[in-house]
């Protein structure tokens, strides 16, 4: 497939995010940091696995490619924050994973990857965005999961709002593009799979938005996850 000039951009945005990680872990080494850099490495190195591997499992999901789709992505969720927690257990970092209990980390953030994925797998069916374009809303997702709800609303919520415009601006520069290759293999293998079925008529204009429809999954998210940290609190997890 050529590479368009969106897929170029983003291959530039993960060189600057590799960039960043490796300047942070320099500076400034501490297990946190350590955590990020490490886990958001073998992230990306994980879908660059399932690429060289695609010919040995994805023949498994493509009887059903909307189905086979959402279980690789989902799949590829619960490997992802698992690997998180175990990074971040290995250098001795506090709060990079949702929970340092594997079972309350996945009954915190599952939720949030089966909605996004579900909605994603609908979307991507009849608009086939660019491997590009893919990654790019799989950075987005992340953003209105991590950046939007646990890094803005939760620290309002709870009494303790960020500044706002560093906090802008610092997602913008840095974060942002480290967001890339954390949803990787939740968003392009599943595109991978459904690559395989017909390819549907072209829609007479850019429908762009519609690759934003994932994020209205964050409402009833919030409500989930305000009511489960809760119980969490109430019961003393």
């Amino acid at each position: 497939m050529k590479l368009t000039a969106l897929d170029k951009l983003v291959a530039g945005a993960c060189l600057w995010a590799g960039i960043l990680l490796i300047l942070s872990t320099i500076f400034e080494p501490t297990p946190e940091n350590l955590t990020l850099a490490v886990s958001i490495t073998l992230s990306g190195a994980y879908t660059w696995l399932l690429y060289l591997t695609r010919s040995r499992w994805m023949g498994i999901f493509t009887t059903n490619p909307p189905r086979g789709a959402f279980l690789v992505g989902s799949l590829n969720a619960a490997v992802i924050e698992t690997l998180f927690l175990v990074v971040e257990k290995i250098f001795g970092a506090v709060g990079v994973a949702a929970h340092p209990n594997l079972l309350i980390d996945l009954l915190i953030t599952m939720p949030w990857y089966l909605g996004m994925i579900w909605i994603f797998v609908r979307v991507q069916k009849e608009e086939r965005f660019t491997p590009g374009a893919v990654l790019l809303l799989g950075a987005v997702y992340e953003l209105g999961a991590d950046g939007i709800i646990g890094g803005l609303i939760f620290p309002t919520i709870t009494g303790s709002p960020p500044d706002f415009l560093g906090y802008g601006a610092f997602m913008v520069l840095a974060v942002f593009w480290q967001f890339i290759p954390v949803y990787s293999s939740m968003v392009l293998p599943p595109a991978w799979i459904l690559a395989s079925q017909k390819e549907p008529s072209p829609p007479s204009r850019p429908r762009w938005l519609r690759g934003f429809l994932p994020l209205l999954w964050m409402i009833p998210y919030l409500l989930y996850v305000m009511l489960l940290f809760f119980l969490i609190s109430a019961l003393g997890i």
